[in-house]
């Protein structure tokens, strides 16, 4: 029996159809001038995994019960490209968007889908997690049936550089990644790489922010109608 924390979200939940961030337009219309389009292959699997955990919160680390079983289903992949490439993660939700940056530009950067249910289906809701070379994105309830594959929507294809891509999809959460070649990228410290200088100072202030300050943040919801 693993005895492990049990499931934890974060509140950023709110029933109903998520849409295309307004941001993503944005990112997509500021970076197509400066960030020449790369093929970036996006393959991977599924696979089931079961443990038990703590019921409750307030039982983390007393190795007591009572306990419940869990069901995680974890697609884990890959996103290669000739050039090295690094990616902001995006997490869609009715109520906002959260992103984080990846780790340096590497050839092959990893990148995962997780839900993660009760094994009875009892509450018919799982947790949705996401991660992109090694940046992990907060989890977030979705609504969901006994199978949780089905609950998901991905599916592996050839995806490109210096455009917003959304890769997976469940119920009201969404994600998507934004990939750039690492010779338009700077490292500073703690690893946190950024856009070069000289391609950042003609971007508008938003996307600047985005793309040269910060690991991770959140924005607050502005779904586009499209």
């Amino acid at each position: 029996m693993t005895r492990r924390a049990p499931l934890m979200v974060l509140t950023l939940y709110n029933s109903g159809v998520v849409g295309r961030h307004q941001l993503f337009d944005e990112l997509d219309a500021s970076l197509a001038p400066l960030i020449p389009q790369e093929a970036v292959e996006f393959a991977g699997s599924w696979s089931p995994t079961a443990r038990r955990t703590y019921k409750t919160e307030n039982q983390i680390g007393t190795g007591s019960g009572p306990f419940v079983d869990v069901v995680d289903r974890w697609w884990r992949g890959t996103l290669t490209c000739p050039a090295p490439i690094a990616g902001i993660g995006f997490l869609v939700t009715a109520s906002g968007l959260f992103w984080v940056k990846s780790s340096p530009a590497a050839a092959t950067l990893p990148v995962a889908v997780s839900l993660h249910a009760y094994a009875d289906y009892s509450a018919e809701q799982a947790t949705f997690t996401a991660e992109v070379g090694g940046a992990v994105l907060p989890g977030v309830p979705v609504a969901c049936g006994s199978d949780l594959v089905q609950s998901c929507t991905l599916e592996p294809r050839r995806l490109a550089t210096g455009r917003v891509e959304q890769i997976a999809q469940a119920n009201t959460a969404a994600f998507a990644v934004l990939l750039i070649q690492g010779r338009f990228l700077k490292v500073g410290r703690r690893r946190l790489w950024r856009v070069r200088e000289e391609l950042a100072s003609s971007l508008p202030p938003r996307v600047r922010e985005l793309v040269t300050r910060r690991r991770a943040s959140t924005i607050d919801s502005e779904p586009s109608d499209g």
